[in-house]
């Protein structure tokens, strides 16, 4: 059987990502390139690469030391444990592959598999194939609100509670009065820190920054700040600015991949919470998604407000494997 090899996905990018797309059973947007070596950057902890591709796909880790003394593999992100390391559009051969080279390797004994599916095939792949004298160990499952865009804004909207129609009918209204207008920005790579610039502008005048949530510092501004470049080189960036008086007061970021919208992060200028900016800022991304042809809206993790933008979840769970 042909081996796996080590690789460095940083010069990989294009490539595993296009094996992304075709793998099943994941979250597709949160097991590509832009998302998960930024995140190996900002948010995680020093560790050794892991990366190797064979014949069926690849195995995107990491190599790390427990402060216990015990050697440990992990996805390339583990910060909120939603990409799969297991990427490749054919789960049982790439399990194989994969099983093969853990067991041919004396240097861990700790394995995370994160980001698959529970009724998936990759999970289905690793019950039916890991050693048995390899104990098996589940996590908790990870929630993803998810909403169609079917029918385009009218189809979207008829999905939603007459409260929150009600309620965005009223925000759109006030909105106008008060002369609010909304910008959508594609940028490109060339201008993707000048776009980060205008977004923290505001995000420094949020409640996230007061209350210290946000991204306007520390390792969520760095995660951004290397996710945003790629994003833009890809196309898949998608912003909308919220606008008053020539100045910027709440914006809307995103990713496309796939067909699919990935909500990022949106934030608004505190002041003025009581137009109901965070709500306009969704409408208004969801009607140049719409427009756009784009089929599914991922809110991302669970939130309470997601619930009412969306009508259906999705679940992810982790594989914790010990030899």
């Amino acid at each position: 059987m042909p081996g796996m090899t080590p690789v460095d996905l940083a010069t990989r990018m294009d490539d595993f990502d296009r094996e992304v797309v075709a793998t099943p059973g994941i979250d597709r947007f949160c097991s590509a390139s832009a998302w998960i070596l930024a995140a190996s950057a900002a948010l995680m902890p020093p560790r050794a690469a892991f990366c190797y591709q064979g014949d069926h796909g690849y195995f995107a880790a990491m190599r790390g030391v427990h402060p216990a003394g015990f050697p440990y593999l992990e996805p390339v992100e583990l910060a909120w444990g939603l990409a799969a390391p297991l990427v490749g559009r054919d789960p049982a051969a790439l399990v194989a592959d994969v099983v093969a080279l853990l067991a041919g390797r004396r240097d861990w004994q700790l394995a995370i598999l994160s980001g698959m599916a529970a009724d998936g095939p990759q999970h289905a792949a690793l019950i039916a194939q890991l050693p048995a004298r390899w104990e098996r160990r589940h996590g908790t499952p990870t929630l993803r609100h998810v909403a169609s865009l079917d029918g385009g804004l009218d189809g979207y909207l008829s999905r939603r509670s007459r409260e929150l129609r009600k309620s965005i009918r009223k925000s759109l209204r006030a909105a106008s009065e008060a002369g609010l207008t909304f910008e959508a920005v594609r940028a490109p790579e060339a201008d993707a820190a000048a776009l980060y610039e205008r977004i923290q502008r505001v995000e420094v005048n949020s409640w996230k920054s007061r209350d210290g949530v946000g991204i306007s510092a520390g390792p969520m501004r760095a995660f951004y700040q290397l996710m945003l470049p790629r994003l833009c080189a890809t196309g898949q960036q998608r912003t909308i600015f919220a606008r008053l008086a020539d100045r910027d007061v709440g914006y809307i970021l995103g990713a496309v991949f796939e067909g699919e919208y990935r909500g990022l992060q949106f934030s608004y200028d505190d002041d003025l919470a009581a137009y109901g900016i965070g709500g306009l800022l969704q409408y208004h991304q969801v009607r140049e998604l719409c427009d756009a042809g784009v089929g599914r809206y991922d809110l991302g993790t669970e939130m309470d407000y997601k619930r009412h933008w969306a009508e259906a979840t999705m679940a992810t769970e982790m594989l914790v494997v010990v030899r």
